[in-house]
């Protein structure tokens, strides 16, 4: 048995459910050839590997239906995804989160990356012209800091 239904519409409107290898519809053998070739399913993995249930959520969408995923199976992936959002994030990715705001607060107030790590994190969030303004505040602070200006108190860590 192939597993894939005969999908040929039935009299009534809606799709043959048989499997397409036992259809006992003659009828519905000429409607399977004429058919054309089903595309290849798209993979869930990438969707699972980044841990992105919207990308899944849609990828489920799209194969229940083209026919390829069962309401029971879909029931079982939605439960399972339904079970993931009420977990929540993990603790790494609110640790994440919580340097990114603690960031965006010292920038928001002018105040480049002080450490290593917060440029390391600055990298990963902004793009290359924003790390580059980052650098030029980082620099004017440095020779403030030479210069014995506004900003003695504070150290910076170029990147």
């Amino acid at each position: 048995m192939s597993g894939t239904r005969c999908g040929a519409p039935t009299r009534g409107g809606a799709a043959c459910r048989f499997p397409a290898d036992r259809c006992p519809h003659e009828g519905h053998a000429r409607v399977r050839l004429e058919r054309p070739a089903p595309e290849a399913a798209p993979s869930p993995a990438g969707a699972i590997r980044e841990r992105d249930l919207r990308a899944l959520g849609w990828w489920l969408i799209e194969e229940i239906l083209a026919g390829r995923v069962t309401p029971p199976a879909a029931s079982a992936v939605n439960r399972m995804m339904h079970t993931l959002l009420q977990i929540g994030p993990t603790p790494e990715a609110d640790d994440l989160a919580l340097q990114e705001v603690a960031l965006r607060g010292l920038l928001m107030h002018g105040v480049p990356p002080r450490t290593d790590a917060e440029w390391r994190r600055a990298a990963e969030v902004f793009d290359d012209e924003a790390l580059a303004e980052f650098r030029r505040w980082a620099r004017a602070e440095r020779d403030d800091l030479e210069e014995g200006g506004e900003y003695a108190g504070r150290r910076t860590s170029p990147a």
